[in-house]
């Protein structure tokens, strides 16, 4: 049995890592961890743990078609499921769709912009969240092949109805944050 191990392990440890990217910002009141695994060159799958203080967590999964519109702008567009688990508020399940968009300049290809948007409004929100959005923008910078740091302002919020009353815009996520991507 210690040989079948042994062979396993040495197998696992001798192909390539399944991971492309992993993620991870924060800034005062949250920790964000993503994986990112590319299927062939055009779609890309997506998982991420939230944490926010005082607030919960969240999970992520979810599916992106990747297209190069010319050198210099990539364009993603898919969904994602997200489960958002809170303290103090209930949960609450949604499917969002979007999109997200990056420039990178012909002048410096180490640099780059990035925005993205995704929604789940009422008749894609499920339990007790309505209307969920996700807004991101942040400046990359390219440190070598493994390493991408960058900076940027996210918003993630919801409507919330239990028992009669509705909470309008909770933000679940909301500030500047830093973080790194790395490559594998």
């Amino acid at each position: 049995m210690k040989k079948f191990a042994a062979i396993v392990l040495g197998c696992v440890l001798s192909t390539t890592s399944l991971a492309d990217n992993l993620s991870l910002d924060l800034n005062d009141d949250a920790l964000r961890l993503n994986y990112q695994h590319n299927l062939d060159k055009n779609y890309q799958t997506d998982f991420a743990w939230t944490h926010v203080k005082d607030l919960g967590d969240s999970l992520s999964a979810g599916l992106t078609l990747t297209q190069s519109l010319n050198n210099d702008i990539t364009a993603y567009i898919g969904g994602k499921a997200l489960f958002q688990q809170h303290d103090h508020l209930p949960d609450g399940t949604a499917m969002a769709v979007g999109g997200a968009l990056r420039i990178t300049p012909a002048a410096n290809k180490n640099v780059s912009l990035m925005a993205s948007a995704y929604f789940a409004p009422d008749v894609l929100s499920f339990g007790d969240m309505e209307n969920y959005q996700e807004l991101e923008i942040r400046g990359e910078y390219k440190v070598s092949e493994q390493l991408t740091a960058y900076a940027g302002y996210r918003n993630n919020t919801a409507d919330y109805s239990s028992n009669n009353n509705k909470v309008k815009d909770i933000d679940l996520y909301d500030g500047f944050m830093i973080g790194g991507q790395f490559k594998f």
